[in-house]
């Protein structure tokens, strides 16, 4: 018999697999507040508060070039509902894009779900902004599903460098 390994645990083990060495390139640790507003077809304009945690390794020691690594958000929707997204990310420069999976409750209008996160990214020192689209896929209650919903969302992130402490300058 095969066991499945949940897809919350394989996140994890990826977020924390790569051995922190500044020799062999630079490991981020990242976590901050966030804020902004959910939008869509058929919905209300509500706000969304929460927070990020993410990890990025440069291959190169400066931080500089591609950066790969993972993501983990959850939030409040309205304070109606609950949101949790997880996945990999990648970046260079400024740019950025995550792509993953999202979570959401129920309320007393639709049903809970499961479906993609997409969510290119600017991040600028401590601060990023984002445009997050979540396309439900798969009901986890009753009631209908949601329609697409989009989010403009920002971030306060305090870098953490793994092998020396927390980094004072962006």
């Amino acid at each position: 018999m095969r066991r499945r390994v949940p897809p919350l645990a394989t996140a994890v083990a990826l977020l924390v697999s790569t051995t922190p060495s500044r020799a062999d390139g630079w490991n981020v640790f990242t976590v901050g507040p966030m804020g902004g507003v959910v939008f869509g077809p058929e919905q209300p304009v509500l706000g969304l508060l929460g927070g990020e945690a993410t990890f990025v390794h440069y291959a190169s020691p400066s931080g500089k070039g591609l950066g790969y690594g993972g993501f983990v958000q959850a939030s409040t929707v309205g304070f109606e509902r609950l949101r949790v997204s997880f996945g990999p990310q990648i970046n260079t420069t400024i740019f950025g894009a995550e792509v993953g999976t999202t979570f959401e409750s129920a309320t007393k209008d639709r049903a809970a779900f499961v479906g993609a996160h997409l969510a290119p990214f600017v991040s600028v020192g401590f601060a990023s902004l984002m445009f997050q689209v979540d396309l439900p896929f798969a009901r986890l209650s009753d009631g209908p599903l949601p329609p697409v919903e989009l989010v403009v969302a920002g971030t306060l992130k305090l870098p953490i460098d793994l092998e020396h402490g927390v980094l004072l300058q962006p």
